[in-house]
């Protein structure tokens, strides 16, 4: 079954902005899905530090794909230096919001 995602990711300030770097760096986390969409919202100031940074680069990456391991997502995220903050959220189908609404 295929489904829809939405990742956004905050990285390091001294990521660079360059488009090809986050699309490979999406495409590492993500594995074999289809990215459908890739924004990059440029450098922004954080609410408090994390990890001792002030400021990080968002991107939001929409993907098409089978049902995600979402534990093996977050470790390969802890592994990595690159990413503060990730969230992952599944986007229903609009069929499946009407009929939960009933």
């Amino acid at each position: 079954m295929q489904r829809q995602y939405e990742l956004m990711v905050v990285l390091r300030p001294d990521f660079g902005p360059e488009e090809k770097q986050a699309r490979d760096l999406v495409e590492k986390l993500i594995g074999d899905r289809k990215i459908k969409e890739l924004t990059i919202m440029g450098k922004k100031r954080l609410a408090y530090p994390i990890k001792k940074q002030t400021e990080g680069v968002y991107v939001v990456a929409t993907f098409t794909g089978k049902a995600m391991d979402i534990g093996a997502l977050e470790k390969q995220i802890k592994l990595g230096m690159d990413v503060l903050r990730f969230l992952l959220i599944v986007k229903e189908p609009a069929s499946a919001k009407a009929t939960a609404g009933k």
